[in-house]
């Protein structure tokens, strides 16, 4: 099974050809994911929010394949974290899927025909070992770093059992209000 490149080199490689998200209206990432021994290169827009999650605030963060809005209702295409606080900070956080734990939680989502279950396809994923590492934070709205992980989940439909996977790469999100996570109609928890 091919495993990640370790975090040092994959922030490294992709600071080399890093994200301009300033220039653009919302936030960047690039990077890749891999799903079984299957890999892809992943480029797209980034965003994160604050939310109330019942047992506090959480940073929530996007990386949204493609336009933003391409993952929504019934195709889901996006890498998502989650983090305790208030406000993304500075740090290196550990990715674990034990919800008990203050670490990141890390979700990959290929999702096709999301709005009917018994037609959907694709697999989703959940971070088991990784680092989220945000880098920098902004006056602006911009927060931006790197991501290396790995993951377990389900093939939904075609083939249904258990899959492995992962990402790695970098991002410069931008700050969105949560009501727009929430209109995309995805189901993050929100």
């Amino acid at each position: 099974m091919p495993r990640l490149l370790a975090p040092a080199l994959v922030v490294a490689a992709l600071a080399l050809g890093g994200c301009d998200s300033q220039d653009s209206l919302l936030g960047e990432f690039v990077g890749t994911d891999r799903v079984g021994a299957v890999s892809r290169s992943v480029e797209g827009e980034a965003v994160y929010t604050v939310v109330d999650a019942g047992r506090g605030p959480e940073v929530v963060l996007g990386l949204f394949v493609g336009d933003l809005l391409e993952s929504g209702r019934d195709e889901y295409d996006y890498v998502l974290f989650r983090l305790p606080g208030d406000r993304p900070g500075v740090g290196a956080y550990a990715v674990d899927a034990d919800p008990n734990l203050r670490a990141a939680s890390a979700t990959i989502a290929r999702v096709d025909d999301a709005d009917d279950v018994l037609d959907a396809e694709g697999v989703v994923l959940y971070g088991t070992s990784g680092t989220l590492a945000i880098t920098s934070v902004d006056g602006n709205g911009f927060t931006g770093g790197t991501y290396a992980f790995e993951a377990e989940g389900v093939r939904v439909r075609r083939g249904n059992g258990a899959v492995t996977g992962g990402a790695a790469g970098q991002f410069e999100a931008y700050y969105v209000s949560p009501s727009v996570f929430r209109s995309l109609g995805l189901d993050l928890g929100l």
